[in-house]
C-alpha cells in the first residue's frame, strides 16, 4: 500500500544539533501572491536579492500558533505560546536562498521582548484572536498603534495531505530553511531552521479584510494566488549569525540602479 502523507505534526527534528530554539507551528495558513519586482525592491535593502520564480517575486502572509522555547528553559505559561502572523518574501544573500520578512506580529508581549532580547527578530504587538469551530477556523489582527492595518479572515481545510514535488511552485514557496534580517550595524543576520518537509491540505478561504501588504505598496485584499494549510511542524532554530566577510555598510537601501535592474533568482 503506499505511503501516504501524515497531516499531523511529526517529530522534532535532529539535523541540528547545536539548536538555539525549539518550536512548534500550529494550525498553519499560507497565503500567497506574485508581486512585481520594482514593488518590493525599496524595501528590501541591497545587497540582498529579490527572488523570483518564472519572472515574478511573490510575498506570503502565514499565520499560527507558536510554542516556544530556548535550549535552556522549558516551555513558561504566559510566555511560551502566542499567536503569530508575518508577511515575508524570497530572497537570495550571497547565493544562500531563503525568505525576508516585511513585518512580523504577534500578541503576547512578554514572548515579544524576549525575542527582541535575544534575536534580532522585528516583532511587532497586535491584538489577535484565532479560534476553531468544527472544520472552520477563524483569524482577526488588529494594531492599536496602526488602525486600518487589520486582517481578518475564515478558512476551511480540504481533507486530503500532500508534501509539495521538487521543482514546483509550491515547494519554492514552503521549503525554506534559512532567514535573513537586519543585524546590528546594518549588517545582514541569518538563521537556519530544521524541520520535516511540509505536508499540506487544500484550503478555502475567505479574506473579508487584509492591509497588513498597505505599508509596503502591496494589495492583499485580493484573493490568494496560492494557499496551504499544515497542522503544524516541530522546529528547531539556529542561533542567528552574520555572514563572513560582511562589512557593516554591505547593507544598503537600494539604489537606482538596483531598482532598475534586478537579477531573476
Amino acid at each position: 500500500m503506499a505511503h501516504r502523507p501524515k497531516c499531523e505534526p511529526d517529530n522534532e527534528p535532529d539535523a541540528m544539533p547545536s539548536w538555539v530554539w525549539s518550536q512548534e507551528w500550529l494550525n498553519v495558513l499560507f497565503l500567497h501572491w506574485p508581486v512585481p519586482v520594482a514593488t518590493l525592491r525599496s524595501h528590501v535593502p541591497a545587497p540582498v536579492e529579490i527572488a523570483t520564480y518564472q519572472g515574478a517575486a511573490w510575498v506570503s502572509l502565514v499565520l499560527f500558533r507558536l510554542r516556544v522555547r530556548p535550549r535552556w528553559l522549558p516551555f513558561l505559561p504566559g510566555v511560551s505560546e502566542l499567536v503569530e502572523v508575518n508577511l515575508r518574501t524570497y530572497v537570495h544573500f550571497r547565493d544562500r536562498a531563503g525568505i525576508w520578512f516585511l513585518s512580523v506580529h504577534a500578541d503576547n508581549r512578554w514572548a515579544i521582548r524576549l525575542a527582541r532580547l535575544l534575536t534580532p527578530m522585528p516583532y511587532l504587538r497586535a491584538t489577535m484572536r484565532y479560534r476553531r469551530a468544527g472544520d472552520r477556523f477563524r483569524f482577526e489582527a488588529e494594531r492599536a498603534s496602526a488602525p486600518g492595518l487589520g486582517l481578518a479572515l475564515t478558512f476551511v481545510p480540504i481533507p486530503g495531505c500532500v508534501a509539495a514535488a521538487g521543482g514546483t511552485l509550491d515547494a519554492w514557496l514552503l521549503e525554506r530553511y534559512r532567514l535573513f534580517v537586519p543585524g546590528r550595524r546594518r549588517a545582514v543576520a541569518q538563521a537556519e531552521v530544521a524541520h520535516p518537509p511540509w505536508v499540506t491540505q487544500g484550503v478555502e478561504v475567505c479574506v473579508s479584510a487584509n492591509r497588513l501588504g498597505s505599508p509596503f505598496g502591496l494589495d492583499l485584499a485580493r484573493p490568494p494566488e496560492r494557499a496551504h494549510y499544515s497542522a503544524g511542524v516541530r522546529a528547531r532554530f539556529g542561533a542567528f549569525r552574520g555572514p563572513e566577510g560582511l562589512g557593516p555598510d554591505d547593507l544598503r537601501q537600494p539604489t537606482a540602479a538596483d531598482l532598475a535592474a534586478e537579477p531573476g533568482r
